[in-house]
């Protein structure tokens, strides 16, 4: 069964009473039968009542995740439910479409595709991508909305773009500064922003076997199509 979200991107909304009016937005959020739910590739399993009632931890983790999006969440769709699916994330038609594992689901006009890595530690998305001229192990985190990370010896040493201010649990708010770096895609080159992981982020990235993470930098320039069952990410032209 194939399934489609419409109105599935959050926009524009804006946290007062931080030290910038940020707009955290761009996340994938649909609603299933009355429930919303946030669609988050980095998250490693499942949030949910039955869940929760488990693991009571993770309601915090539900939680802390609702403040910067200054909106109620009821569930995170992860990797647990993610990994027995197949998923075409469309920012520019604000759509997610679920398909099962027999369905077929492809994206408009691919113009690449990377094979998964998924053989370090909890489940994770984790492709090779050529970022500067040399192959890079990059997590893909759709809830990566408003910045892409590299390690930081890395980042730094291509051409500053902004300052911009993003949200992670263990930190809060914090600002980053985004450096552009060519991105081969396909037969395509990209310019994407980076900006360096934190220092409370890095070690979890890099224990994953990856040297950064891509979300928006992806989704906005491409459809997306997250097709665990065949270990590939599909990317298309908009």
């Amino acid at each position: 069964m194939i399934k489609t979200f419409e109105k599935a991107v959050i926009k524009s909304k804006i946290i007062p009473g931080t030290k910038h009016k940020i707009s955290v937005n761009d996340h994938f959020i649909v609603n299933d039968n009355g429930r919303r739910i946030l669609v988050d590739t980095g998250c490693p399993f499942d949030i949910n009542e039955d869940s929760m009632r488990r693991d009571p931890g993770l309601r915090r983790h539900l939680e802390g995740a609702c403040e910067p999006l200054n909106t109620h969440i009821d569930e995170f769709w992860g990797m647990q439910f993610l990994a027995q699916h197949k998923v075409l994330f469309d920012y520019q038609k604000e759509t997610l479409t679920i398909a099962d594992l027999s369905d077929n689901l492809t994206v408009d006009h691919p113009v690449a595709e990377l094979s998964m890595h998924n053989v370090y530690g909890p489940a994770r998305i984790i492709v090779t991508m050529n970022i500067n001229g040399v192959d890079r192990n990059i997590l893909f985190d759709s809830g990566a909305c408003i910045a892409n990370y590299l390690t930081k010896s890395i980042t730094n040493t291509e051409k500053y773009l902004r300052t911009v201010t993003d949200f992670h649990p263990l930190i809060g708010f914090y600002d980053v500064d985004l450096y552009e770096h060519p991105v081969k895609i396909g037969n395509e080159m990209v310019g994407i922003p980076f900006g360096f992981q934190p220092a409370k982020v890095e070690p979890s990235v890099r224990a994953a076997g990856a040297d950064g993470i891509i979300g928006v930098g992806l989704y906005k320039n491409y459809q997306v199509l997250v097709d665990c069952p065949n270990r590939r990410l599909v990317l298309g032209r908009y």
